[in-house]
């Protein structure tokens, strides 16, 4: 442990101090987080990270360890074979039965994170030992039974499966994919999902079959959420409004729907149906920062400069950072 601990400070307390973070609460993060090690059938090693979830069990993504003939977890200086496994693939949730580990277990909060909350991501990128960044919840999206969590904390090959914590140094999400486009976005599983997998059975350590995860799927066949950040992350305005259309249609009461929707509408110069979207999402969520921030903006391209003072104001309550953006955007006209 002493170790391990030495190699977390050495990679991240020039982070704390630029993130604003107890480098205490780093180190107490990292512990909790192992790297998992999947030997495949076909002679492959698939590298991750998982998150000690409960004694002897380890959470850690699917598509990590479904073509695995045997799996091992570990830390610097410490490695444990994985006896048996528990699965459920299509929400890319597996546990992993390791009876003689000794990491400890990570605290959880079962309250719904908020968008704008600081965050923080664990993970062996790389295999080699645990890495951390810093960035903030940027949207929320309930998703089958929990809350499929969108932040702004990039994460590479071999930290799927890690940790989403919390300023507090809970756990709240589980660290397992991204979009890319001009600024890729990054999603983590929601903890809800890990808990209702708990008590499912256990069974050997084998390959887990040719299915793939809800987010793996054809875009068409993906989530609304997924397809629209998809397309907002390659600028296809017109097919991003296309599925704004369909999901907004589908899911009235949502938010999100609304706040694509104008997303789409503001990019193909269409600023009045823009701005009566955002203030629909606004109507839905009146706290989401996102949506007085666009809203903002499409009254200032629409000269509107006193409508985009308001939101402004109501912004710096929200996001002191989206509000400075928003600033200089009207700084700027």
């Amino acid at each position: 442990m002493q170790r391990l601990t030495a190699m977390v400070v050495g990679a991240l307390l020039p982070l704390a101090a630029t993130a604003g973070f107890d480098p205490r609460l780093l180190l107490k993060l990292a512990p909790s987080v192992v790297k998992v090690e999947a030997h495949n059938v076909d002679g492959s090693v698939s590298l991750g990270s998982g998150v000690m979830v409960k004694e002897g069990v380890v959470a850690t993504n699917c598509h990590v360890t479904r073509k695995a003939r045997s799996i091992q977890v570990g830390q610097t200086g410490a490695r444990w074979t994985v006896h048996f496994q528990s699965s459920d693939v299509d929400h890319d949730v597996c546990l992993l039965y390791v009876p003689h580990a000794t990491a400890p277990v990570a605290a959880f909060r079962r309250e719904r994170p908020r968008v704008g909350q600081p965050v923080i991501a664990v993970g062996y990128v790389g295999g080699v030992a645990p890495q951390m960044s810093m960035g903030e919840i940027k949207a929320l999206y309930d998703y089958e039974g929990g809350t499929v969590i969108q932040s702004t904390t990039p994460f590479t090959s071999g930290a799927s499966g890690g940790g989403l914590f919390d300023e507090e140094g809970y756990l709240v999400g589980l660290v397992t994919f991204k979009h890319r486009g001009q600024q890729a976005y990054h999603f983590s599983l929601p903890v809800d999902w890990i808990f209702r997998n708990l008590d499912n059975a256990f069974k050997e350590v084998q390959p887990l079959g040719g299915g793939r995860a809800f987010w793996e799927r054809p875009l068409e066949r993906q989530p609304y959420f997924l397809q629209a950040a998809a397309l907002e992350a390659g600028h296809k305005w017109a097919e991003l409004k296309e599925v704004a259309e369909a999901w907004s249609w589908t899911e009235a009461e949502n938010a999100n729907s609304w706040l694509a929707l104008g997303k789409a509408l503001h990019h193909l110069n269409q600023g009045e149906r823009a701005v009566k979207a955002y203030r629909r999402a606004i109507c839905l969520d009146l706290e989401s920062a996102e949506a007085w921030y666009y809203l903002g903006l499409a009254h200032l391209a629409l000269g509107e400069r006193t409508e985009a003072e308001y939101a402004l104001k109501v912004l710096m309550g929200l996001s002191p950072h989206l509000a400075e953006r928003l600033e200089r955007s009207m700084s700027a006209h």
